[in-house]
């Protein structure tokens, strides 16, 4: 079992919005779905951010520096999560 922290997506620009609140822009996103997780998990290999972000969006208590990975979207990184037992 490992700690995750689900980042999803992680906002690029931030999006503009008047006084009411409506949006002038959208936001814009770095490609894909972004989780860390306190040590590396085998099976996501082919998912791990390489490098590593010198400045991750979260880290740890206790200065333990996250495992970022990036999955295309998330129903991949939801595909590949271990069932729920009963």
């Amino acid at each position: 079992m490992h700690n995750l922290s689900i980042i999803g997506k992680i906002v690029d620009t931030s999006g503009t919005y008047d006084e009411e609140g409506n949006q002038l822009t959208a936001p814009t996103y770095i490609a894909g779905w972004h989780v860390n997780t306190t040590s590396e998990v085998a099976d996501w290999a082919d998912y791990l951010c390489d490098p590593q972000p010198s400045t991750p969006m979260r880290v740890y208590a206790g200065g333990v520096t996250p495992v970022c990975y990036r999955f295309p979207d998330e129903d991949t990184f939801n595909d590949l999560q271990e069932p729920t037992p009963p």
